[in-house]
């Protein structure tokens, strides 16, 4: 049967020595691994990623998609001098890697005659709280310096227009302004926007709490479900935002459970998009032969189990492995081992 999507939880495997009958598994767990201990004829199975699809250094990866986009020209083309130019990138909560992916942004925009001094970059903070300075110099790296960086305000929004679905297309007045769009961003599943990525960077990345709560909503409809595109109410929703407010280009990357770039795609907001999902489909997508007993999942460390909002994402991936009635043991973002308390409890 098809399992549906999975992040992979399991940072690192390793198998007793001879004779000891027990599997050890190191899950991710914040910034390190958690170990737990099953015996191998209780052991159903271990969900993994298939085999990495790229290959090659991530900067090699980042830097063929920029020059080589899906559904458009180079980002170089698309821009003249003059133009001010926002790239919209993740906050804090997620582990979208901007500070790799803002020099190659930036050298194709200044290629393409926009300079340092036209350039913000805006980090999509929906409703989440602001960012400390620290934390933007750690999200930008050296871009920090050479443009503006500004997080966005749901507090300052300009009205676009509407979805059809009725949505407000409320943007922070930061994109909503600029001549030229880019988002930047990570493609993972998504447990009711089908998978992140795309122009979920606008909606709900860049926009004020009406909008968000009005596309949040949708998410009742079980159409809205992770690895869905077609047909799921909230992903439509996002997309018909992205044009309202308009975005010229993206940069997604698909990475591996040491948060490392494995695949990217650049271009089309929507066409790269859809290629980029298809390569998260080969690389995460897993079968199981029946469903078991008991799961024990795993968000995959920092910065997805940052805290409860985030950490209970992993709950819905691991409901599509397991019996009806049975057990999902789920780690605690506080700090709390759950997987062995209730592994030693019986």
């Amino acid at each position: 049967m098809e399992a549906g999507p999975w992040d992979r939880g399991c940072q690192h495997i390793r198998q007793s020595v001879p004779g000891d009958n027990t599997m050890k598994i190191e899950i991710g767990f914040g910034d390190g691994t958690q170990p737990v201990e099953i015996d191998d004829r209780n052991l159903q199975g271990v969900l993994l990623p298939n085999t990495v699809i790229a290959g090659g250094e991530e900067e090699e990866i980042v830097k063929g998609a920029v020059e080589h986009p899906i559904g458009s020209p180079r980002l170089c083309k698309l821009v003249r001098p003059g133009q001010k130019a926002v790239i919209v990138t993740s906050d804090i909560t997620r582990p979208v890697p901007s500070r790799l992916l803002l020099p190659f942004i930036l050298n194709e925009l200044n290629a393409g005659g926009v300079g340092d001094k036209d350039i913000t970059v805006v980090f999509a903070l929906g409703i989440h709280r602001k960012h400390t300075e620290e934390e933007q110099r750690r999200l930008a790296g050296g871009a920090y310096e050479r443009v503006r960086c500004v997080d966005s305000d749901p507090e300052d929004c300009v009205n676009l227009g509407a979805t059809s679905l009725g949505t407000p297309v409320n943007v922070t007045r930061a994109v909503a302004k600029a001549d030229i769009r880019i988002c930047l961003g990570n493609i993972e599943y998504h447990y009711f926007a089908g998978y992140s990525g795309g122009g979920k960077a606008i909606m709900p990345g860049v926009s004020d709490r009406d909008a968000i709560q009005a596309n949040h909503r949708l998410m009742v409809n079980p159409e809205a479900c992770a690895g869905r595109i077609e047909g799921n109410p909230i992903r439509r929703d996002i997309e018909e935002a992205a044009a309202v407010c308009g975005v010229d280009f993206i940069l997604n990357v698909i990475l591996d459970e040491h948060k490392r770039v494995v695949g990217a795609v650049a271009g089309d907001v929507t066409k790269a998009h859809r290629e980029g999902c298809s390569l998260l489909d080969r690389l995460y997508s897993c079968k199981i032969e029946s469903r078991a007993d008991i799961v024990i999942v795993s968000q995959g460390g920092s910065p997805k189990d940052i805290n409860l909002y985030q950490t209970q994402k992993a709950l819905d991936n691991a409901k599509h492995a397991v019996r009806e009635g049975g057990i999902i043991i789920w780690q605690d973002p506080a700090g709390k081992d759950l997987a062995r308390r209730y592994l030693k409890s019986g």
